[in-house]
């Protein structure tokens, strides 16, 4: 082991070898839990093993995100593997049927004869649904990973690790991490003629999800997205093979940022764009030529996706124009509801302030909110007036409601009433830096001891080094009108060839305030990182932060 290695284990609280063989080479079975240690898994599974040995109509009802995507196609892969066929995957418009069940969904499934319901991704707060598939002779699974009500539906099982009474070791799977436990207990229960082990094969969709969702990649997390990420390397997935030729991805070297900026936005675009079901389609497609065609689609989408929030940014920069807000409500009728969370994320970064932001889908006003950390949206939005949101649901730092059209100008004088007034919590901006490294030791031999610490994301990220008083031998913006900036820094003589070694910031070319010369001498924070971008291997730094000295 490395001193670099040793150094960050020490940080992040890893202090004996064992625990840090464990974390650095994690095998298959560590952190992997039984999955009848579920709450109600054992009722649940034991369920769907009926309907399926009784060949009853099953519908699986997936969200329209990466995550309900993902789940979705993890058990048609299943049911596929299986040769189950009495079974429809129901992925719901965004915009006309809104998120989780519908009572007009639950009319249409009982035309189709179904016996059974399965959620993924959604379903814990769809109470008066459940109630009527129940009244209609149709049970329900619910399997879910957000936060359950005080009172939640009456379904025949709710399997969601965030209920209460749940012991099981790790809290925080994605949706497609428990709808994969899920089929593993199925699996365990219903003895079907498969060869173990090969439930692993659905692990590159469950890396893709829970990357996307950007939950805690610890425990069993961790080893989900590392096996995943090895399938993800060699998967034979024709939709996933037509991805890695369109965006030049190397099959062999997809790593989680590959997911993260790459893959998961094109999966979620359809859904904003269009209909999530073209993305499962990808996923599912056996054929060459129809993966392709989608791909293709969904690279026509993301450009569509990217121009529309481009256009928004620029209505809301030349709104606000000098002036610094505590906080940001704003919309209008010709804002697509798809586009406002990725347009939100933007103007968080930007501005470090809350923000509200809506737009009109079909005949419904739709908002997304994001959080720099101050305020609990959830909480907020619950000190509302009572009855002027119509719907509101997410986290403590990303989330979402809908309102009447006639209310906005009331929810924006609400908003910002209640924001002046609401407890805040101190944001911590501060830099969490590894170690201090030169620019001269950046290379192969260095990467290799930071890439033992993949896969990366919440609760394991990158580790950040500062470079102290080093010179900039160029500057350059690039991409989307200069939103991203490179600054190329010279290896000392000493080293062998004096290559340069760049640093890049994504969507920091035009915000940073300043301009960069060549000459110049700065301080850098930095994360190390390997590109293949265009099968170009590139070992390069990731900008944190950069100070002028």
């Amino acid at each position: 082991m490395t001193e670099i290695a040793r150094s960050i284990l020490y940080h992040r609280g890893v202090k004996t070898r064992a625990e840090a063989e464990k974390f650095l080479n994690p095998k298959y079975g560590d952190n992997v839990d039984d999955p009848l240690l579920i709450l109600n898994m054992e009722k649940a599974a034991g369920r769907i093993v009926a309907a399926i040995k009784n060949n009853e109509r099953i519908i699986v009802f997936g969200d329209y995100d990466a995550d309900g995507i993902c789940s979705s196609v993890v058990f048609h892969d299943f049911f596929k593997k299986i040769e189950f066929e009495n079974f429809h995957i129901h992925i719901p418009d965004r915009y006309l049927e809104g998120y989780g069940l519908s009572l007009k969904a639950i009319d249409e499934f009982r035309k189709q004869n179904a016996k059974l319901i399965i959620t993924l991704d959604c379903g814990v707060t769809n109470v008066k649904e459940v109630e009527k598939a129940n009244s209609l002779g149709l049970e329900v699974i619910i399997i879910d990973h957000h936060i359950v009500p005080e009172n939640p539906p009456k379904a025949y099982a709710i399997v969601d690790l965030k209920q209460n009474g749940e012991t099981y070791p790790t809290k925080f799977l994605s949706g497609a991490g428990i709808a994969f436990k899920t089929i593993c207990a199925v699996i365990k229960i219903g003895k079907f003629n498969i060869i173990p082990g090969w439930e692993k094969w659905l692990l590159d969709v469950v890396a893709i999800a829970t990357v996307a969702d950007m939950v805690p990649l610890l425990r069993e997390n961790r080893n989900l997205v590392y096996y995943g990420l090895k399938v993800l390397n060699k998967t034979p997935r024709p939709g996933l093979l037509s991805f890695y030729r369109r965006l030049k991805l190397s099959a062999p070297n997809i790593k989680e940022d590959d997911l993260s900026f790459m893959i998961a936005p094109r999966l979620n675009v359809a859904g904003r764009m269009d209909h999530a079901t073209v993305s499962f389609n990808l996923l599912t497609t056996q054929s060459e030529q129809e993966a392709d065609w989608i791909s293709e689609r969904l690279e026509a989408m993301n450009g569509d996706r990217r121009e529309a929030v481009d256009k928004i940014i620029k209505t809301i920069d030349s709104e606000i124009g000098a002036s610094r807000p505590d906080v940001i409500m704003m919309g209008d009728i010709g804002w697509s509801p798809g586009v406002l969370g990725l347009t939100a994320n933007r103007v968080l970064e930007k501005y470090n302030c809350p923000v509200f932001l809506w737009g009109k889908g079909g005949n419904n006003i739709k908002g997304s909110c994001r959080s720099n950390g101050a305020i609990n949206l959830v909480d907020f939005m619950k000190e509302l007036p009572v009855g002027l949101l119509d719907d509101l649901g997410g986290h403590s730092l990303s989330a979402g409601f809908s309102i009447a059209e006639d209310k906005i100008e009331k929810l924006k004088e609400e908003i910002i009433k209640l924001y002046a007034v609401f407890p805040k919590k101190e944001i911590d901006s501060v830099i969490y830096i590894e170690k201090e490294a030169a620019i001269d030791d950046i290379g192969a031999a260095f990467f290799s001891a930071i890439e033992v610490f993949q896969p990366f994301g919440v609760d394991n990220p990158k580790p950040i080094f500062s470079f102290k008083n080093i010179n900039i031998n160029g500057v350059k913006k690039f991409g989307n009108g200069g939103a991203h900036l490179q600054l190329d820094f010279k290896k000392s003589s000493a080293v062998s060839g004096s290559k340069i070694v760049s640093a890049i910031g994504f969507f920091i070319g035009k915000e940073a305030g300043f301009d960069l010369k060549a000459g110049q001498t700065i301080d850098l924070a930095a994360s190390i990182e390997k590109s293949n971008f265009r099968n170009k291997p590139e070992i390069r730094l990731r900008i944190a932060d950069i100070k002028i000295k």
